[in-house]
């Protein structure tokens, strides 16, 4: 039996991960989170886990890290995607584009999933429990994002339609983002995300509902509204001291162009425990793992954000004539030829972390898209 032992800091899916992972190798794990429950900064909002990254499914990605799918885990196909003029686009994959999730404290979402089995593996949780300085010892930090680079505002709400999604691309109710609709079983999620202009959020989200109404016949009933945001950032040292490990967004690992973080977050965690377990370098085995697609990621995002409305369009067009778009996505992805390379280091210095709202001058704000004020998220920031 491994005598040793690991404190956790974060009960996200990075976290959470890590622990499984530890635990089955016998190590005992303790992780430390300073709410009552997992996902309670999440509404029980539908997400998606990409699988257009990798030629690796997303189900076979999280069979090869050890997550048993004990949570809601719905496949989406073939969707419709809506220009700036409301024109309708089919888009067809010869597999699943993504799989839809659930986040929030619900039974069936991903995160009282991934807690379940942390605590059928062994796994200590400590509820409640706020740490001020790292304990001694080996310790992942994962305690999620630090402040936001894009934001999402949206609704869930009950329906009658069918299972569905539709992706909206609009600078005028998304700027340089998008806005989405998911519907499984009864239930749905729309939201618009967008990359700057975070105080005019509210007036954005009311042109996107208007647009819903206006492209698909859907019943709304009993909307309650929540809001979202991600954080991205390179540099960042992934280790401190050869004992402390960040992990997912607290180690700025997510998606720059379509905000989609979960695959990275799960990833970042297994590969810390396994750098525990093996002895090996966490920051190599990133390198070698996330940090190429993050890289690449942030290009497509310096790209996205020329194209504008009528390069959404011309794009939407393009693809739409495509047999199957997974094969674009996953070249898009895994495209580290010399012009990236070269590219790279100037899309870095055109990168800024949209942390700072010039425009809040509140002492103590609770906006999304300030680092002013006191978020929960800079409760669980720890002293190194």
């Amino acid at each position: 039996m491994n005598s040793k032992s690991v404190n956790i800091i974060g009960a996200g899916p990075a976290g959470l991960v890590a622990a499984i992972t530890l635990a089955k190798n016998n190590y005992k794990v303790t992780v430390h989170e300073m709410k009552t429950n997992v996902g309670t900064r999440f509404n029980g909002d539908f997400q998606g886990i990409d699988n257009w990254s990798t030629q690796e499914d997303a189900k076979a990605f999280l069979e090869s890290i050890g997550v048993s799918i004990n949570f809601r885990f719905a496949p989406y196909s073939n969707g419709e995607y809506f220009d700036a003029s409301a024109k309708k686009y089919k888009i067809k994959t010869s597999r699943p584009l993504f799989y839809l999730v659930e986040r929030g404290t619900n039974e069936w979402s991903l995160d009282q999933g991934l807690k379940r089995q942390a605590l059928e593996a062994g796994v200590h949780i400590k509820w409640g429990s706020r740490i001020k300085k790292v304990p001694d010892g080996q310790v992942i930090i994962g305690t999620g994002p630090k402040a936001a680079d894009a934001i999402a505002k949206g609704i869930v709400f009950e329906t009658n339609h069918k299972n569905y999604y539709a992706g909206f691309l609009d600078d005028d109710m998304a700027p340089q983002a998008y806005a989405y609709l998911l519907v499984n079983e009864g239930r749905a999620t729309f939201a618009t995300c967008m990359f700057k202009s975070f105080p005019n959020a509210q007036e954005f989200f009311e042109r996107a509902l208007k647009r819903l109404h206006e492209t698909v016949n859907i019943d709304i009933n009993n909307p309650k509204e929540f809001g979202g945001y991600v954080n991205f950032f390179f540099n960042k040292a992934l280790t401190k001291d050869n004992r402390i490990y960040y992990v997912g967004e607290n180690a700025g690992f997510q998606d720059a162009l379509w905000g989609f973080g979960m695959r990275y977050a799960m990833h970042s965690g297994y590969l810390a425990a396994q750098s525990i377990i093996e002895g090996s370098s966490y920051p190599d085995l990133c390198k070698t793992h996330i940090q190429p697609k993050m890289e690449v990621g942030l290009i497509n995002r310096w790209m996205f954000t020329r194209l504008g409305n009528k390069g959404y369009g011309k794009v939407l067009k393009m693809i739409s004539k495509q047999e199957d778009l997974i094969p674009i996505m996953i070249k898009k992805y895994n495209q580290y030829g010399i012009g990236n390379r070269l590219l790279l280091p100037f899309v870095k210095l055109w990168f800024r972390p949209r942390l700072k709202d010039k425009q809040c001058m509140h002492k103590n704000c609770s906006c999304l898209w300030c680092k002013h004020g006191k978020h929960d998220v800079l409760e669980t920031e720890v002293d190194c």
